[in-house]
């Protein structure tokens, strides 16, 4: 197993694209969800929601549990290591994930212009350490699959389809075909979701809520 170290600083996410879906694409999801025909503003949201997860699907090789902790930890250190630890956190790209930049980029900022003390933001990194300590290890591109299922189970719940309207207690089974006739058209492999639907139903329940 590779050695866990500090993330560098990332250069930006390039820009997602819409998947093109074509009039046969469009007929099947139709199909799927019931509809008479794919309104536009639905067509958009899963040509949108496809772009995504194609730019995103390889998740971050640096932006692990393991490396991130690598960062906290250097802020322990003196000299140049704790320097660089502090820069590395004030930057907009530092490579750490979102929820840690979040919380300690202020800070660090802070202790830049010297506005606050670096105990403050040892104390903070020691807090979101033990946090990231009490997490699973995840593979980020298993957590990238997981956001777009949620996403596609919201499209779903917002598409009209019949088969939510009428209160039946088939709404996750469409909605798994919905998802793999999605994978279909964009070309993912969804063979494991075909063998193991419950595992499919298990990542479309996903929370993709924020706040």
């Amino acid at each position: 197993m590779p050695r866990p170290y500090a993330p560098t600083p990332i250069s930006p996410l390039p820009v997602a694209e819409p998947f093109p879906i074509g009039d046969r694409g469009k007929a099947d999801l139709a199909r799927v969800l019931k509809l008479k025909y794919l309104p536009p503003a639905l067509c958009d949201a899963i040509s949108q929601a496809i772009g995504c997860y194609r730019t995103t699907e390889a998740g971050s090789g640096d932006t692990t549990v393991a490396n991130v902790l690598v960062a906290l930890d250097e802020l322990s250190k003196s000299g140049r290591a704790y320097d660089k630890a502090v820069n590395r956190l004030a930057d907009d790209h530092s490579g750490v994930d979102y929820t840690t930049q979040e919380m300690l980029q202020p800070l660090a900022k802070a202790v830049l212009q010297k506005v606050v003390s670096r105990d403050a933001l040892v104390q903070a990194a020691a807090k979101r350490a033990e946090e990231l300590r009490a997490h699973k290890r995840v593979a980020p591109p298993t957590e990238s699959l997981r956001f777009f299922c949620g996403v596609l189970r919201l499209i779903f719940n917002q598409s009209g389809s019949p088969a939510l309207q009428d209160g039946r207690d088939d709404s996750w089974r469409q909605c798994r075909k919905f998802a793999i006739e999605v994978f279909t058209i964009a070309g993912i492999n969804h063979a494991d979701f075909e063998a193991h639907p419950e595992r499919l139903t298990e990542y479309l329940g996903t929370d993709v809520s924020f706040g």
